[in-house]
């Protein structure tokens, strides 16, 4: 069952490494979090002859008076001012210990997510939208390897990185044009594909694909049940609708630069359920089931035998092969033995 994918653990320094980047990395956009408060300035201006404190928040001048200079406005100016140049300073700091820790994350080997992905999704992050974006398909596999303190490897197709090295697609409530102008602050070369509606490609040929709420697939839908399973899989579970509205996934993940970025997706039992759902579509390429088919298989094994908050509830471990279970269980049966 596991000879389509190898699962190697972290060891102990890798494990250590990437939870001191998680942690850096999240002082780092609290910290930045904290400085856009502070966005913008205070300056005077005078007007018929009489000093103003202006405090403007963009490029573009656009704010407000505080009113005319006064013991008031004169404190109001000099806190501001000393509380941007903390903040400019933490930011910095923060910062540099992020420098640091990627080149750690470099020499442990973790940096696995290709850089131009790891690049959106740190815009992504800046964005009130963006940063609830889910991460559909191959990619989100990162973010649960990651969870799990795994590297995962396919034998068929090879190389997981190499399936999804190229492609991004992203699934949400966010608007196309909002999304080609974060792709294009990550890398100006983006731009939208003629006759293809939400997909974008880059000089370099890598690919971002926004996905729509569609409506069911055409014809009656019928009851699936795969081999070695006790039960049938529900019939929503080939849907988009039936991951956006899964609890979402957050895990930050490290990419091949070195620094970290969040990966959003959906739960990880809503993505093996519906990678299940689509290997048996027979309609489908058989090579995109048998990918579809071992991706959930894969996905499926990391919750059993890593994850325990995401733990299958037993009507949801009917739906799954049961020799993917037993293998799990016996696993769990012997890390216990170990451990003792």
């Amino acid at each position: 069952m596991a000879g389509v994918y190898t699962l190697t653990e972290l060891t102990p320094g890798q494990r250590q490494t990437s939870r001191a980047a998680s942690e850096i990395y999240r002082a780092y956009l609290e910290t930045r979090r904290q400085s856009r408060a502070l966005k913008g300035g205070m300056h005077w201006k005078k007007i018929r002859g009489r000093d103003y404190l202006y405090r403007y928040r963009d490029r573009f001048g656009h704010g407000q008076s505080l009113g005319p200079r006064s013991e008031h406005t004169e404190r109001l100016f000099t806190r501001f001012t000393r509380e941007r140049q903390e903040a400019a300073a933490r930011v910095h700091r923060e910062r540099l210990r992020l420098q640091e820790q990627s080149r750690f994350c470099r020499a442990a080997r973790l940096h696995r997510v290709p850089l131009a992905m790891a690049k959106i999704l740190r815009r992504l992050e800046e964005h009130p939208v963006g940063v609830n974006l889910l991460v559909i398909g191959t990619a989100a596999i990162y973010a649960y390897a990651g969870a799990a303190g795994v590297f995962l490897d396919f034998s068929d197709p090879p190389d997981l990185p190499a399936a999804s090295r190229r492609r991004l697609t992203l699934a949400g409530e966010m608007s196309w044009e909002d999304l080609l102008r974060v792709l294009c602050r990550t890398d100006r070369s983006f731009a939208p594909l003629p006759g293809a509606e939400c997909r974008a490609a880059n000089r370099d040929g890598f690919l971002v694909n926004l996905l729509k709420l569609g409506g069911r697939r055409p014809g009656k839908q019928k009851t699936i049940t795969l081999p070695g399973a006790k039960a049938p899989l529900p019939l929503e579970a080939g849907s988009l609708q039936y991951l956006l509205a899964s609890p979402k996934f957050f895990q930050v993940v490290i990419g091949q630069d070195g620094y970290p970025a969040t990966m959003v997706a959906a739960d990880p039992r809503a993505f093996a359920l519906n990678k299940f759902w689509w290997s048996q579509q027979e309609d489908r390429e058989e090579a995109k089931r048998r990918r579809d088919y071992h991706q959930a298989l894969a996905v499926a094994d990391l919750v059993l035998r890593y994850l325990p908050p995401y733990e299958y509830f037993s009507t949801e471990l009917d739906m799954l092969p049961q020799d993917l279970v037993q293998s799990a269980a016996r696993f769990a049966e012997g890390t216990e033995l170990t451990e003792e």
